[in-house]
């Protein structure tokens, strides 16, 4: 790669926008989970064994495989924008021998699913990213069960990080329900959301 183009690369990883799958190393550096391990995400996630689950944004798969094996009668959908992201994520399920997770290319904003496919919806330090983020949330609902869950997780010294404030109101102001927020190591949090029931007037 030309050093200009290092250069543009080098912009990405230390600014706003996607993350650059140059460095996607860097997500599966086992040092992240001193900060915010697999474990960790599945606890608060509140996954049934037969869970329908989505991830956006999944890069490499640091948490893909955690969640996926707590699954085993489920399903893992990743979706990324990133195609090379999506490559390294499968062969790091299929290195582990896990069957239960497809792999599609797609944008946040256009999520190509039937509406209520999904039981919970969770990114990690990725809402941040997405150009309209208002736009993720609503087609986020969209593919999203009435009560199914979202959970959003943002991370100390993600220069695309979301306040929680703002967060919450962003995803209440388009039709969930704020359950709950646990901390992540400094400014860091996740905030789990409930879609409204649905429920046919009187």
């Amino acid at each position: 790669m030309a050093t200009n183009d290092w250069r543009g690369v080098w912009r990405r990883l230390t600014q706003r926008g996607a993350y650059p799958h140059q460095f996607a190393f860097l997500l599966l550096l086992p040092l992240r989970s001193v900060i915010f391990s697999p474990r960790q995400l599945v606890s608060r996630l509140q996954l049934a064994e037969t869970s329908r689950v989505l991830e956006l944004g999944p890069g490499p798969g640091f948490f893909s495989e955690r969640v996926a094996r707590s699954i085993p009668g489920g399903h893992l959908y990743l979706v990324d924008l990133q195609h090379q992201m999506l490559a390294r994520a499968r062969r790091r399920v299929r290195r582990a021998g896990l069957r239960n997770v497809s792999f599609t290319q797609a944008t946040a904003t256009v999520l190509p699913f039937e509406p209520g496919t999904f039981d919970t919806v969770f990114l990690v330090a990725v809402l941040g990213e997405v150009p309209d983020a208002g736009a993720c949330v609503e087609s986020v609902c969209h593919v999203l069960r009435h009560g199914g869950m979202l959970s959003v997780t943002e991370l100390p010294g993600d220069p695309d990080l979301i306040r929680e404030p703002d967060l919450i109101a962003l995803v209440c102001a388009k039709g969930f329900e704020h359950l709950e927020s646990f901390p992540v190591m400094g400014r860091g949090y996740t905030a789990n959301f409930r879609k409204a029931v649905f429920r046919v007037p009187a």
